[in-house]
């Protein structure tokens, strides 16, 4: 009976293995979305077509243009909080208004 119990826990786990594969492709490759991927796999992975589009998708490679467009996003994210923070820690001096302008922007 006991051997019965540890046969069906290791194909369970096989099971569930073979199931999550794409999302532990994705995390291994290390994608952007893995999150996505995950919970895509998860509600549609059942499905032969949900499980085989998730395996494409954790295998395929993002666009050179996407990357480079999402880095400079960043980069210009990071750019406007520096300099936000700069004007911050200005205004805190008690600099006078003269010399600290503050530019204020619309968020992203």
């Amino acid at each position: 009976m006991v051997e019965k119990t540890v046969v069906q826990a290791f194909i369970a786990v096989v099971a569930m293995l073979v199931y999550f594969t794409p999302s532990i492709v994705a995390d291994r490759r290390g994608r952007r979305n893995v999150l996505l991927l995950a919970l895509m796999n998860a509600l549609l992975g059942w499905t032969i077509v949900g499980w085989l589009s998730a395996l494409y998708w954790a295998l395929h490679r993002d666009s050179p243009k996407k990357v480079d467009r999402i880095m400079r996003r960043q980069m210009r994210i990071k750019a406007h909080a520096t300099a936000d923070a700069i004007v911050e820690r200005a205004l805190a001096r008690n600099v006078p208004p003269a010399k600290a302008i503050r530019i204020s922007r619309e968020p992203y």
